[in-house]
């Protein structure tokens, strides 16, 4: 149940131009840019102080499944539906190195200090050196798809989430160090750390969230019937303060870290939100956030108070 709060979000505008589902999303929080793409395979960058412009950056033959910016280097990475890697030099507007990383759809691309990850349907985990633009390891670690990665900062960890219903514990090496068998019902699809390194969140097709502490070695804290439906991505707000969660319910909510309190619920009939299955969100700012969702929109909101 919703809590009372003054918490709430206002759309700020909504983004059009693809022809297609969308399923990849990243932001540019210092310059203000937000890359999306998805099954028609564009990959647009939006302009977040021109409200609704955008500007095709690239155009792959086949769908777009995970985005990934490396600031540092300004290149965006790439993952397809075919298993490859494209990556693409924002500055020089041109590939400079293609992968074929993996046999399946990719699904998540995500970085720890000099390295890249990514994680696929052929059920491994391959790591990349951003300094030489190379493959170091390939980690079969399950036999179904490995859905999601999320990076623990505090302590240089990784956490991988997959459809055999388990999550991973792997180190900068790709070692696995523990693994929560069944940690969800059915498929994991999204993985987020706290600040801190403290809490693991995670969602699933199973419609829960659940909190684990990871001082405890992975204890499960709560389980929350979060959603109706898949949850599909989970989202720690910068300064730790908020998370959100999204939804195939066509849904965006909006909770406390501090207790895991649920503080606004934001749908088509009250905050004219997205019409279809909401697959991505990202914060921009602490008090901006973008959602991507099948209806083939983007929208970019702000927190009230």
């Amino acid at each position: 149940m919703e809590r009372n709060s003054r918490v709430q979000a206002a759309q700020l505008t909504v983004y059009t131009g693809h022809t297609g589902s969308l399923y990849a999303l990243a932001v540019d929080t210092l310059l203000g840019y937000i890359y999306t793409s998805g099954t028609d395979g564009l990959v647009i960058r939006w302009d977040i102080s021109l409200f609704g412009e955008g500007k095709v950056i690239a155009k792959l033959a086949d769908a777009v499944h995970c985005l990934y910016l490396d600031k540092g280097a300004n290149l965006l990475w790439i993952g397809s539906a075919k298993g490859n890697v494209h990556v693409l030099d924002l500055q020089e507007k041109k590939e400079i190195k293609l992968f074929a990383s993996h046999t399946a759809a990719l699904f998540d691309i995500q970085q720890m200090g000099e390295f890249i990850y990514s994680a696929g349907g052929d059920g491994c985990v391959v790591k990349y050196n951003v300094k030489d633009l190379a493959i170091e390891k390939v980690l079969k670690l399950s036999d179904k798809n490995i859905r999601c990665l999320a990076m623990n900062a505090h302590n240089g960890s990784i956490a991988a989430g997959s459809s055999d219903t388990n999550i991973y514990f792997l180190s900068k090496n790709l070692e696995v160090y523990e693994e929560i068998v069944g940690a969800h019902e059915s498929t994991v699809f999204s993985l987020a750390f706290s600040a801190d390194g403290k809490y693991l969140l995670s969602g699933g097709r199973d419609a829960m969230l659940q909190v684990w502490d990871m001082d405890s070695g992975g204890k499960c804290l709560h389980k929350i019937a979060a959603h109706n439906l898949h949850v599909h991505s989970i989202a720690v707000q910068p300064s730790g303060q908020y998370f959100l969660s999204s939804s195939m319910d066509k849904t965006v909510k909006i909770w406390r870290l501090a207790d895991f309190s649920l503080l606004r619920v934001m749908d088509k009939q009250r905050h004219h939100a997205h019409v279809n299955s909401i697959n991505k969100i990202a914060w921009i700012s602490d008090d901006k956030f973008v959602s991507i969702s099948d209806d083939r929109s983007a929208m970019l909101w702000e927190l009230v108070y």
